[in-house]
C-alpha cells in the first residue's frame, strides 16, 4: 500500500509538471496541475505518516499529522517532498543514540591545605559549609574545620559554631582545639594590656581592653554564661577610657555595649553624644534606631533610617524601605 502511494505520487506529480508546460490554454494547465498536484500531495502525506514509526503514529493524532505533511507538499513542490522525507521519515526511523551512562563521574577534590591554594579552588566558603552541614563523611568533615584555619578569624568563627554541633566527636574536637587558641589569644592580649595600663594610664589603653572583651561576646567566642561576664568587663573599661579622655568612639562603643546588655536609656545617652561628637551617621544611626525600637518610640526610628545611605540589595536596605514606607 505504501508503495504503491509513493509510485501514485511520484507519477501524479511528474504528469502535473508536463502538462504544465504543455500547449494547452492556461486556466486548463493550472486547472490541470493543481489536480494532480493536489493528489500526488495527498498519496505522498500518507505514504510518509505509514512510514513513520509505530510509537509516533500512535502518539499524534492521524489527521493532523497528515495535514501537516499535505500543506508542505502541496505548497512547497519538490522541496516539501523532499524536505518532510529527510526530516520526518528518516529521522524518526533513524533517532540519535542515546548515551546509556547518565552520570559523569568527578574525582574527589582535595580540600586546600595552604591560605594561598584557596584562591586557586572551585572549594570557597560556602562550600565548606555546605561539607560541614551536608557531607556524610566524617573525615570530609574534618578536612574541611582544617581548611577552615586559613580563613581570616571573623570568618572562622561561624565555621567553628556549625562544627561544635556535629555529631561526631572528631568533628567536635577539631573546632575545640582551633577555636579554643583564639580565646586564649584574645585573653593573653587583655592580660598585656592590663599590665601596660598599670604602668601608664591610657584612655588608648583602657579603650584597646575594652574592646577585646567586647570582641569575643561579638564574634561569639564566650559561652552563654561568661558573655555577660565579658560584657560587663568591656562595659567597665570603655567607661575608664571615657573617664581619662570622652571621645566619640569610646561613647559608641560604650552605646553598643550597653544596648547588648540591655541597657537602652544609658545606650541612647551613649550614642547621642557619639552622634553630638561628630561620628558619621551611618556609624551611629543604626544603634540609636534600635534603641528607639527597643523603647518602642517608632516614629525616631523612621527618621534615624531616614538618614542612612545603603546599598541596593544590602539587609539594611530592605529594613530602611520597609520602616519608610510603614504608615
Amino acid at each position: 500500500m505504501t508503495i504503491f502511494l509513493i509510485v501514485l505520487s511520484l507519477i501524479s506529480d511528474i504528469s502535473a509538471a508536463v502538462y504544465a508546460f504543455s500547449d494547452a490554454e492556461l486556466y486548463r494547465r493550472l486547472l490541470v496541475f493543481s489536480l494532480f498536484h493536489f493528489i500526488a500531495s495527498i498519496s505522498a502525506s500518507y505514504a510518509m505518516y505509514m512510514m513513520l514509526p509505530p510509537k509516533m503514529r500512535e502518539s499524534q493524532s492521524p489527521y493532523l499529522a497528515v495535514g501537516f505533511m499535505f500543506l508542505m507538499c502541496m505548497f512547497l513542490p519538490v522541496v516539501g517532498f523532499v524536505g518532510l522525507f529527510v526530516c520526518v521519515v528518516v529521522a524518526m526511523n533513524l533517532p540519535r543514540k542515546k548515551d546509556e551512562v547518565m552520570w559523569i563521574h568527578n574525582p574527589r577534590e582535595e580540600l586546600p591545605s595552604h591560605p594561598r591554594d584557596m584562591m586557586y579552588t572551585k572549594l570557597g566558603t560556602g562550600a565548606l559549609q555546605d561539607i560541614l552541614l551536608n557531607a556524610p563523611d566524617t573525615d570530609r568533615r574534618v578536612e574541611a574545620i582544617s581548611s577552615v584555619s586559613h580563613l581570616p578569624r571573623d570568618q572562622r568563627i561561624s565555621f567553628y559554631k556549625i562544627a561544635l554541633r556535629d555529631p561526631a566527636d572528631d568533628v567536635r574536637l577539631m573546632a575545640y582545639s582551633q577555636l579554643d587558641p583564639i580565646e586564649q589569644d584574645i585573653t593573653d592580649n587583655i592580660k598585656r594590656l592590663e599590665d601596660s595600663f598599670e604602668e601608664n594610664n591610657s584612655s588608648d589603653i583602657a579603650y584597646d581592653i575594652a574592646q577585646q572583651f567586647w570582641e569575643i561576646c561579638y564574634l561569639g567566642i564566650a559561652d552563654t554564661v561568661l558573655v555577660k561576664h565579658y560584657l560587663n568587663n568591656a562595659k567597665k573599661w570603655c567607661q575608664k577610657a571615657i573617664q581619662i579622655e570622652d571621645r566619640g568612639n569610646f561613647e559608641l562603643l560604650l552605646g553598643r555595649i550597653l544596648l547588648e546588655l540591655n541597657e537602652i536609656e544609658p545606650a541612647m545617652i551613649a550614642l547621642q553624644k557619639a552622634k553630638n561628637a561628630k561620628m558619621l551617621d551611618s556609624q551611629v544611626n543604626t544603634y540609636l534606631a534600635e534603641c528607639a525600637f527597643r523603647m518602642r518610640d517608632y516614629a525616631s526610628v523612621k527618621t534615624y533610617l531616614s538618614s542612612l545611605y545603603t546599598s541596593e540589595g544590602s539587609k539594611l536596605s530592605h529594613i530602611r524601605e520597609y520602616w519608610l514606607n510603614a504608615k
